[in-house]
């Protein structure tokens, strides 16, 4: 049988199943025939309606519910709501419907017979009302295209997910995006942050610590420890935010080779220092990387690291190299293009 991009539960209809009544434990059953689990037990007597196996929990809803409520209830955390929302594909979660829990998911690598998932990783420098430069983003665009990933079930993910993902760990929703902002300018605090935060989302800042309180246009350490316990990632982007894959004119190599050292180690220990944490997050300047670049920065610890690049990342990509794409353009059309989730290939 070729396999199917999406494993789905029977299609209910206000509790039937083609015209049948339809219980909670026929749900488990079927769902025990189709993943070759164990016969399914029934639950705690208060939660009588409840039947579970190894992989899946069916009930039958009393009353309406929420994925997010349904997945702290019954796998303990609410940002698994997405994995409710996938097992029940157009499900209302209201009274009366047959819903399936998933409580363990196999495709941590969002491997299908008709291809695979990619993530993609969408770049940002600043923003302003009125823009010139090219790396900058109009405000009212930037609203439109948070407002376009939150409309369409966009998951902005953590830095913690997306390295889980990469190190085939825990899977990813299928609409799964990492949104970074590089080099710290105020405009991150005053534009930025509070359209990502009034649409429920987060991101990851890849800051050059020079410019850190050194001008009214950079970010402070006190805005960033701020967006930091608003959830907010922060990465470094090297000190003096210089090429690290070729020496400076009249550079010796000796100098090149501790330039470089000190740009990777010197930026995480201010950081780490600044904001009490242990920054494991790069962006090459410039998007520019080499073997040694790479080999340094995993000798400093750093355990993602990110290029300008352009294209998604598969779970079995370089989490040292990964590629982000740089949103510049201003029109709808060629962002969403830049939204690529699944690389199509035939695995069978």
């Amino acid at each position: 049988m070729a396999a199917s991009r999406f494993l789905q539960p029977p299609k209910t209809n206000s509790g039937r199943l083609k015209g049948r009544a339809f219980t909670c434990g026929a749900v488990a059953v079927w769902m025990a025939v189709m993943t070759g689990c164990a016969k399914p037990a029934l639950v705690q007597p208060e939660e009588a309606q409840v039947f579970k196996s190894r992989d899946y929990i069916v009930c039958r809803l009393a009353s309406a519910e929420t994925p997010a409520r349904l997945a702290e209830r019954f796998m303990g955390d609410p940002r698994k709501a997405w994995m409710v929302e996938e097992s029940n594909p157009g499900a209302s979660f209201g009274a009366g419907q047959a819903v399936v829990i998933p409580l363990n998911r196999a495709n941590r690598g969002g491997v299908y017979g008709d291809g695979y998932q990619t993530v993609p990783i969408l770049t940002y420098h600043r923003f302003s009302d009125e823009c010139e430069s090219p790396l900058c983003m109009p405000t009212r665009v930037f609203r439109e295209q948070i407002r376009y990933l939150k409309d369409n079930g966009y998951h902005a993910l953590t830095p913690e997910e997306l390295l889980a993902f990469l190190e085939y760990r825990q899977p990813l929703p299928k609409k799964s995006v990492l949104i970074t902002i590089d080099d710290g300018y105020r405009s991150t605090y005053d534009i930025a942050y509070p359209i990502l935060r009034e649409n429920g989302f987060t991101a990851t800042l890849f800051i050059y610590t020079e410019v850190i309180d050194a001008a009214p246009i950079a970010l402070s350490w006190n805005q960033l420890l701020e967006m930091k316990r608003g959830g907010f990632a922060i990465g470094s982007h090297t000190i003096y935010h210089s090429d690290l894959t070729q020496p400076k004119e009249g550079e010796s190599r000796a100098d090149y080779s501790a330039r470089v050292e000190k740009e990777l180690f010197g930026s995480k220990q201010l950081i780490d220092r600044k904001l009490n944490q242990d920054t494991w997050l790069l962006a090459y300047p410039y998007g520019n990387y080499d073997p040694n670049v790479v080999a340094v920065s995993k000798k400093a610890g750093y355990k993602l690291a990110m290029s300008v690049k352009r294209g998604g990342n598969p779970f079995f990509g370089n989490a040292l190299t990964l590629k982000r794409d740089q949103i510049l353009e201003k029109d709808m059309p060629t962002f969403v293009k830049r939204l690529k989730i699944f690389t199509s290939l035939s695995l069978e």
